[in-house]
């Protein structure tokens, strides 16, 4: 749980070290926590939130299925990002993930 823009939410975030970076463990790891969250809590909204030149870690955002939702100037009086995605698109993608892989 984190205080985005005001409003405690529940948060994925990952930090890295620089060698461990462009791996594809932040993805896998956000995709891990963000089923584990829509499976065993009530939340309807998974967020990231990071600072706007941050590329690296709103490219990791999108690839586990975000989209931005906002931005606002933090208390560092800096824009931060959110980005977030719902149960209800978390189902479409898992839905197109069985076609793809178990439906002739």
């Amino acid at each position: 749980m984190q205080i985005i823009n005001n409003q405690i939410k529940p948060e994925i975030g990952y930090h890295f070290r620089k060698d461990m970076q462009h791996k594809g463990y932040a993805k896998e790891a956000s995709i891990a926590v963000r089923d584990w969250t829509f499976i065993n809590t009530p939340f309807n909204t998974v967020y990231s939130y990071m600072k706007k030149d941050n590329l690296a870690s709103a490219a990791v955002a999108v690839s586990y299925g975000c989209k931005k939702l906002d931005e606002f100037i933090d208390s560092e009086n800096e824009t931060t990002v959110v980005y977030g995605i719902t149960r209800t698109e978390w189902g479409k993608i898992n839905l197109m993930y069985i076609e793809k892989h178990f439906i002739c």
